[in-house]
């Protein structure tokens, strides 16, 4: 008898066991479905942040190109700038020369009249 109470105690036993060993199966399977999610969630995250992370970069070196572009322009702008202050030096310079010029030539052409009524009017210089 006591043998039959060892194998029922055994069975028992082995059913207690097989149960918690169930339990502990499918407490390890949620757990690893939960780890799982998240681990999932954290790529999901990592992927989003890469991707506008990557948008940004993109961003930065179309950033860096305007201003590249932009700088480019400054310096065409600022030899242009140069050129025309340079040439407006010139103008400035050859108009007042000209101007010179057409006063020197009205300064003379009076004196010249003048001198022309003196002489008719004093006939010479015995006046």
């Amino acid at each position: 008898m006591m043998h039959h109470r060892n194998n029922g105690m055994k069975l028992m036993a082995v059913r207690i066991i097989k149960h918690g060993m169930e339990i502990i199966t499918n407490q390890l399977f949620q757990f690893d479905m939960h780890e799982i999610n998240k681990l999932a969630k954290v790529k999901a995250q990592v992927s989003k942040v890469k991707g506008v992370m990557m948008e940004n970069i993109e961003k930065v070196l179309d950033h860096g190109e305007k201003i590249e572009l932009l700088v480019d322009k400054t310096e065409d702008l600022r030899s242009q700038a140069y050129d025309f202050r340079s040439q407006g030096t010139k103008m400035k310079r050859k108009m007042w020369v000209q101007n010179m010029k057409i006063k020197l030539i009205v300064f003379g052409i009076i004196t010249a009249l003048i001198l022309i009524i003196y002489l008719s009017i004093c006939h010479g210089f015995k006046c």
